[in-house]
């Protein structure tokens, strides 16, 4: 695999930039507050358990769901190793998410052979790797009960232990960790509710649909639900790949990581409902298969483009197949870039460009990523306002083509920084990141605007690339230094707390 490193270094000028916001407070009626604290009336009790975490909470659906990725899922009753179980609806915290394993007993040695060490996963990476709002149920497909209930005692009897070494003077982190694995009786395939069913439907799906044909590697057909989730927005989820890389063995420790993940896309989910002065610029909202195309957008006129100190760029890409094969591999590197010399009337153009944002693409992802950067340093570039193209890559256009839902906007608003991009120029950037990085990275020389407050260095690197034996491929720790006038003080970019 080829790895190289992009960067691009800037230099913005700010001019200082007012704004002002005002507040308002309602008044309480003296009734409601002389009813709420009667003493025959108590107070109900408060549930804080999502803003302890300073999670925001949702209400449960009760509407109609589906079994397709990112649909709705409805109601689930579990039963439970301890006797109990474990109701969607009724046990809805708002805030938590839901990660499932199956497992499949079968016929196939080999496959049994994967499937028992994949169940073996430490458990302990396991809640290392989890966010504190995260569920785990550990299902089994196998048809006789006591088979299920020895293997789901065997797990919990790993998990005490895995829970002794991990807190062994904290009893309340070991009964909190303990409560969020829940070990399931039931058959797999036969639990009350939408995972029943969600289950039966993706199995029927993957014995009778067609494989993905991968060209000279193959036909590739969909892997069993090992693992599924239902997110924060009570909606399914695949998980992703259960290797910690690209042909590595298989460790349940991976869908830990999905919990942060959900985490993300539920808060910035929240953040922008919460936004009331944005002003949208849609830019693309359609199925593509090309990597690389352009998008022709319209801002607001100059005057109220004056009014704005921020621009984020929000990005949203779903590949909606069940097969993850039918989605996107590698780890591209993925840029939106902002075309600065163009034939308006050849959408196909792009003489000259900046790049504002940048992201990478994961490997075989099903369902639904939300990305929203920040471009504010590129305002600059956009002031006049009007019509701007945007240069859209997903990768290297050379690249198998698979479908997938592009929605991509431009977010302006005034969030009151006091300062505001008014010029900015290009210093360098690119180059692949081996012995010879640096031979064309000269001195560059500006000269600030004479109204500018404050200048900026601002940067965009991402992580691919690697010297000859390195092998740290995307894990590499670039160590980025700058100095300004001859300055002895060295401004440095590096990323030395990266996990190899």
């Amino acid at each position: 695999m080829l790895k190289s490193v992009w960067g691009a270094v800037f230099i913005v000028g700010c001019l200082a930039f007012a704004g002002a916001c005002t507040s308002s407070e309602e008044g309480t009626d003296p009734t409601d507050v002389a009813d709420a604290t009667d003493p025959a009336d108590p107070e109900p009790e408060v549930n804080t358990y999502c803003s302890d975490l300073g999670l925001t909470p949702s209400e449960f659906q009760s509407g109609a769901g589906g079994f397709l990725f990112g649909d709705l899922a409805e109601d689930f009753t579990a039963n439970k190793l301890d006797g109990k179980d474990f109701q969607l609806s009724r046990d809805w915290t708002g805030c938590d998410s839901y990660i499932f394993f199956s497992y499949f007993a079968f016929n196939d040695a080999n496959a049994v052979a994967a499937m028992d060490a994949l169940w073996n996963s430490d458990m302990k990476a396991i809640i290392q790797g989890s966010a504190r709002n995260v569920n785990y149920f550990y299902i089994s497909d196998e048809f006789a009960p006591e088979d299920r209930e020895e293997r789901m005692g065997g797990l919990r009897a790993k998990l005490w232990v895995a829970l002794a070494e991990l807190f062994p003077d904290q009893p309340e982190e070991k009964a909190f960790w303990e409560s969020r694995f829940h070990f399931v009786t039931d058959k797999l395939t036969r639990v009350e509710g939408s995972v029943g069913g969600f289950v039966n439907d993706f199995i029927a799906y993957r014995n009778t649909a067609e494989p993905v044909d991968l060209g000279d590697r193959g036909m590739a057909y969909a892997p069993y639900p090992e693992s599924f989730a239902i997110g924060r927005d009570q909606a399914w989820d695949p998980t992703g790949s259960l290797s910690e890389y690209v042909g590595g063995p298989e460790n349940l420790k991976m869908m830990a990581y999905n919990s942060g993940f959900f985490n993300h896309r539920a808060e910035l989910k929240a953040r922008l409902a919460a936004e009331t002065d944005t002003t949208v610029v849609p830019m693309i909202d359609e199925m593509v298969t090309a990597r690389v195309f352009n998008r022709d957008v319209t801002f607001p006129e100059a005057s109220a483009m004056a009014d704005m100190d921020t621009m984020e760029i929000d990005v949203e890409v779903t590949c909606p197949h069940r097969n993850p094969f039918a989605c996107s591999e590698w780890d591209r590197i993925a840029r939106i870039s902002l075309c600065t010399e163009y034939d308006a009337g050849d959408i196909e153009t792009c003489t000259a460009s900046t790049e504002v944002v940048r992201w990478i693409t994961p490997y075989w992802r099903r369902g639904r990523r939300h990305w929203v950067m920040d471009a504010s340093p590129f305002l600059g570039l956009v002031q006049e306002g009007g019509a701007q193209r945007f240069r859209i890559e997903m990768g290297p256009g050379w690249e198998r083509g698979t479908e997938r839902l592009a929605t991509m906007s431009v977010r302006l608003s005034n969030q009151d920084k006091g300062l505001k991009s008014r010029s900015v120029e290009r210093a360098f950037g690119g180059g692949g990141f081996n012995a010879d990085y640096n031979a064309n990275k000269e001195p560059f020389t500006f000269t600030p605007p004479a109204e500018a407050t404050r200048v900026e260095l601002v940067t965009i690197i991402s992580g691919h690339g690697q010297t000859d034996g390195d092998m740290c491929a995307e894990w590499c720790n670039h160590e980025h230094y700058f100095t300004v006038n001859g300055a002895a003080e060295r401004h440095e970019v590096t990323y030395s707390d990266i996990q190899n």
